[in-house]
């Protein structure tokens, strides 16, 4: 999956080689969720709501989430529109975490983060379809769209009740 070059000045790096059907297997699970995005819809009593924007894109979601006694993602669902990226990384993101404690989020977060931002060949296995994303790093526009959701997962986190918005360019 996975061929280094050798540059004239000696640095090797890694670039990602998928073949066509890998490839087309993650376009269609990206296209699949972002026509079809699961969790999507209201959340009638959530603890919090983000409102997330992505201006260089057009990307907003606005994320509900409600939490369990232990702090945990009980429910978790979303709307808004944006890009094929964005809308399946908010699909992707919600079924993996629902149910998930706090501690299992900020992993999956960190993990994901890592994913569509960092130079390496191995995608962790805990991340389940949501390593489909990982060419996202190829086009570092694209990482603001897949990030989107997760920036307003963890300003839920932070936030614990009421409103709140994140945005993926500074203010």
């Amino acid at each position: 999956m996975f061929r280094f070059a050798q540059h004239d000045n000696g640095v090797r790096s890694s670039f990602l080689f998928m073949s066509p059907e890998i490839e087309e297997l993650y376009q269609e699970v990206i296209l699949d969720h972002s026509r079809r995005p699961r969790n999507f819809g209201e959340l009638p009593d959530a603890e919090v709501l983000v409102h997330g924007d992505n201006p260089a894109c057009g990307d907003e979601i606005h994320l509900a989430v409600k939490f369990d006694a232990d702090g945990g993602l009980e429910d978790i669902k979303f709307s808004g529109h944006g890009c094929a990226i964005s809308q399946a990384s908010a699909s992707l993101m919600t079924m993996k975490l629902k149910g998930k404690g706090r501690s299992e989020v900020m992993e999956m977060l960190r993990a994901f983060h890592d994913l569509v931002t960092a130079d390496t060949s191995e995608a962790p296995k805990a991340l389940g379809d949501l390593r489909v994303m990982q060419g996202v790093r190829k086009f570092p526009q694209r990482v603001k769209c897949a990030m989107l959701a997760w920036r307003a997962v963890q300003q839920a986190f932070e936030q614990g009740a009421g409103e709140a918005t994140v945005s993926t360019e500074p203010t």
